[in-house]
């Protein structure tokens, strides 16, 4: 009897001991900060926002456009090397059933995009360089680098022991093949998100690099700020959180033996409290991101760009309401 009593003992004593170093939100965080430190490789993704409406008072023109925005969904491809200041964005999206993709190249300082419809492309570098390097550094730090880590800080801050759950060994068909993961999901509560939220509009509301960039390029077009400054803004977006609800908030990472994150997955609801009223009642998020290829060489194939192929800033704007009327015109 006393054997026995010392084996179920030394079980639960063994049980307890592996509880207590499960540290399922540190192992999630070593997850995210070496993930974030990866160079080179292939991420894809597909998400898809549904909105509803009210459409009570609202006229059969003003339904026609929300129709575009009720149901968007796309997905995207990404080759990248941050050592060679390479990569290729190869991106497609669907609004209310009209689809149509668009590619970004970077070759170091050479940044050009394939155009929808014209099937052209457009060399970035000539509006980078009609800018000055005073306004093209105001405009790269619109927002500063502490803001940016205090926002990151609060998101990790935000959660706790009881929101991380390691789950069970999972093995993923992955465009490497067949990989060996670990799967942690993290839910967040409505107050949680509420108050990310919130303190995220605290801080950017001290960022002076933003209220100089409101100021100058904002604030001086009456009509589009309505006369308000950034604190009037921020004000009422604050003041906006507590008119939905965060029905739910779900996201679940896969880890693989190497300590990437190799897939993750964002799901969000949200609910207008005030939903009687003509306008936006919900809407619902989810977002499916994969990444593969870590670390390992990439191969670039960037297009060769002519004259007969590239449009220049002045036909851009001659072919802008061409490209708009042709893209919008099969949709009824």
């Amino acid at each position: 009897m006393k054997k026995l009593i010392s084996a179920i003992l030394a079980v639960m004593l063994v049980f307890s001991l592996t509880a207590c170093n499960t540290d399922s939100l540190g192992e999630y965080k070593q997850a995210a900060e070496k993930t974030d430190q990866i160079t080179k490789g292939q991420t894809s993704g597909e998400f898809s926002l549904v909105t509803d409406f009210n459409t009570d008072g609202m006229t059969p023109e003003e339904i026609k456009e929300l129709n575009y925005y009720k149901d968007m969904n796309g997905k995207f491809n990404i080759s990248f090397d941050d050592e060679s200041e390479k990569s290729i964005y190869r991106n497609y999206l669907n609004m209310g059933g009209l689809g149509f993709d668009f590619d970004l190249y970077i070759n170091k300082d050479e940044m050009f995009v394939k155009l929808p419809v014209v099937g052209k492309y457009m060399k970035l570098n000539e509006i980078q360089n009609s800018i000055s390097t005073e306004q093209k550094e105001e405009a790269h730090n619109i927002v500063s680098e502490e803001t940016l880590k205090a926002i990151a800080s609060k998101w990790i801050g935000l959660m706790k022991e009881d929101d991380v759950f390691k789950g069970k060994n999972i093995v993923l068909t992955t465009p490497d093949g067949e990989v060996k993961t670990t799967e942690y999901v993290i839910k967040l509560s409505d107050e949680q998100i509420k108050t990310l939220g919130s303190e995220c509009i605290d801080i950017i509301s001290g960022d002076e690099n933003l209220n100089e960039f409101y100021e100058k390029y904002i604030e001086e077009n009456a009509e589009a700020a309505e006369n308000k400054t950034l604190d009037d803004v921020l004000i009422e977006l604050k003041n906006n959180i507590d008119k939905f609800n965060v029905e739910s908030f779900s996201y679940t990472a896969y880890v693989d033996i190497d300590g990437y994150i190799v897939n993750e997955m964002i799901e969000c609801s949200l609910s207008f409290i005030d939903s009687e009223k003509s306008g936006l009642s919900g809407a619902s998020y989810s977002l499916n991101i994969k990444n593969w290829d870590i670390n390992k060489e990439q191969s670039f194939d960037f297009p060769v760009l002519t004259e007969e192929n590239t449009l220049k800033m002045d036909e851009m704007d001659e072919n802008m309401p061409d490209m708009m009327e042709d893209l919008f015109k099969n949709k009824d």
